[in-house]
């Protein structure tokens, strides 16, 4: 039998043997021993009773190596021995068998293997490693076992295996590997909780690993369609690498209508990726024209890019990643959404912050009755937090209250400067952030009190106020919120992280509307009006909103478009390194 860390294997079986002969009598090897012997002591009672149900009599050897493994949290025949993670799932479940095995009856095993060692096999389907999980040793030791050539230690060591593969790939489809709060984003989301005792108990009795695997996912529409997405793009892949686009040389971009040597693989890679249809290959051979560059413009809207048909660096750039680096994104992406807590079975709001879009769930049909483009957090220094908030209240037409580090950098540096820049920025002094306390002048000793915490500065509402007409409270220790903007022109770009954390909506109005759908009074005149009110009016929502703030370089929609955006913030390199380690994953300690 094949084992990864074979000396600990020996050490194992002799342990097994040791026990099975009653020879040894301290320390570790004494408690085993106690436990093998008051095993045989009740052969003559306990084996009855197991021969009586149909199940085989206790092997000592077998017992033994149970609860070695089990009681030190070490299986030596696994690439990822050790095994507390998991070790308190199993202890019951074995102790609970009268043959201190799960997937067999004495030697006899039982017909679930099969189907359990096809879904451990199988984990990539979930955008998981089946190596992980030991998938190629349980498999060689599988057919050992078959061929009737496995004495009783190794048997148990790979019911052991098989438990602990299907135990850990339980676990990750519900909770995923790497804890987020090892990731530096502020994620501290509570696990939710796996009984992985009673699933191994269901797969057993022919339930499926694999079926089991699937409830456990992530219940959100965007999970299976991440999922439907990851094994189209590993049928691409396998079908091999379509050709590179050339590089531009001294060209500054290739225009729609331009001759370009570089058409054919252009088209290569445009019909392996859906965006062109296979009888739409361009006028010529080297014509860049006509369903090729609508193509092109499918693929840059896809891709984060300027969709203007003009093949620059960028779009080059995009073409050329690898279908295996995209299936890599794929199961970052689908690791990441197994972190979210379970949600209301309600609609919700999800922003995917790489990705600039916003949208709201409706988690009955699948469907995303809202979308539309934001505006997030600046790459270098003020990236958006992740996390799951509840939004409360919204209010319309206020105040901005500016975080201290933007007012002590930006703002009083800046009136210090220009004694006009408060009046032009309808920016005021106060001394509470009651919407009630009045104005003080901008003098040298105010600007020196904001400084000091004693005073601090707002912006007045209006058409120039840097939260728009509206803003919508989820609270957090960030203070992060979403809100309008009058700078509607970034909306245009392709590429918008622009804010100093918050997140800026391309539409408050119509969110509004969305947000009060079951608020009859709310409508969207009535919205209009208290947008261009005299004075902040504030909504509280009855039922709080789950607000979702994410991060993933892929996003499936509704209709089945599949997006595929840069790693802004470099979350994908972190985590990709998080998991290249293996088990044990990074944990919070």
């Amino acid at each position: 039998m094949t084992a990864g860390g074979g000396g600990r294997l020996v050490c194992v079986l002799a342990l097994a043997a040791c026990v099975a002969s009653a020879a040894c009598s301290t320390g570790t090897v004494q408690t085993a021993a106690a436990a093998g012997a008051a095993g045989g002591a009740e052969d003559a009672a306990a084996t009855p009773r197991a021969q009586a149900a149909g199940r085989a009599a206790l092997d000592p050897e077998v017992a033994a190596t149970v609860d070695t493994v089990l009681t030190s949290a070490e299986h030596p025949a696994l690439s990822a021995g050790a095994i507390p993670d998991v070790a308190a799932d199993l202890k019951p479940l074995y102790d609970a068998e009268p043959d201190r095995l799960l997937w067999f009856d004495g030697t006899r095993p039982l017909p679930a293997v099969d189907q359990t060692l096809a879904a451990v096999a199988a984990a990539a389907d979930h955008g998981l490693e089946p190596a992980d999980y030991d998938a190629p040793a349980l498999a060689e030791q599988w057919r050992a076992i078959k061929a009737g050539t496995v004495a009783g230690p190794d048997r148990a060591l790979f019911d052991l295996g098989v438990s602990v593969a299907a135990a850990r790939l339980l676990h990750a489809v519900h909770n995923g590997r790497v804890d987020p709060a090892t990731m530096h984003w502020g994620y501290t989301i509570e696990r939710k909780p796996v009984d992985a005792a009673a699933l191994l108990r269901e797969a057993r009795e022919g339930k499926g690993l694999a079926a089991l695997m699937d409830r456990l996912q992530p219940p959100f529409p965007h999970y299976a369609r991440a999922r439907s997405t990851l094994a189209a793009y590993r049928a691409l892949a396998a079908q091999g690498e379509p050709p590179a686009v050339p590089d531009l040389g001294k060209a500054p971009g290739i225009k729609p209508g331009a001759t370009w040597a570089g058409v054919p693989q252009l088209a290569a890679r445009l019909r392996a990726f859906g965006d062109l249809a296979a009888a739409d290959a361009g006028a010529s051979p080297s014509g860049y024209a006509g369903p090729l560059v609508d193509a092109v413009k499918r693929f840059q809207d896809r891709h984060g890019l300027e969709n203007d048909g003009v093949i620059g660096a960028g779009t080059i750039r995009a073409l050329n990643v690898s279908l295996a680096e995209r299936v890599r994104q794929i199961e970052l992406a689908m690791e990441r959404m197994r972190w979210l807590p379970a949600l209301a079975d309600r609609p919700n709001v999800f922003v995917n912050v790489p990705l600039f879009r916003m949208w709201a769930t409706d988690p009955t049909t699948g469907e995303e009755p809202l979308r539309m483009n934001v505006v997030v957090g600046q790459s270098l220094n003020h990236k958006t937090p992740l996390f799951v908030e509840q939004m409360e209240y919204v209010i319309f037409r206020p105040y901005w209250n500016p975080p201290r580090g933007i007012t002590v950098k930006e703002i009083i540096p800046h009136q210090r400067r220009d004694a006009s820049y408060f009046d032009r920025e309808q920016l005021e002094i106060v001394a509470s952030g009651a919407d009630s306390a009045p104005a003080l002048p901008p003098t040298p000793e105010n600007l020196s009190a904001v400084v000091s915490g004693k005073l601090s500065v707002r912006q007045k509402p209006g058409p120039k106020n840097s939260l728009g007409l509206a803003k919508f409270i989820f609270p957090n220790s960030e203070n992060v919120y979403m809100h309008g903007t009058p700078a509607q022109q970034l909306f245009s770009r392709a590429r918008r992280d622009f804010s100093h954390g918050c997140v800026r909506l391309e539409e408050p109005a119509r969110f509004a509307e969305w947000v009060l759908r079951d608020y009859p009074e709310w409508t969207r005149d009535r919205i209009e009006t208290a947008m261009q009110g005299d004075r902040p009016t504030r909504v509280n929502v009855k039922q709080p909103l789950t607000v979702v703030l994410f991060y993933d370089t892929v996003h499936v929609n509704s209709e089945g478009v599949v997006f595929f955006v840069d790693d802004i913030y470099g979350h994908d390199r972190a985590l990709d390194t998080a998991l290249a380690s293996g088990y044990p994953y990074p944990a919070k300690g």
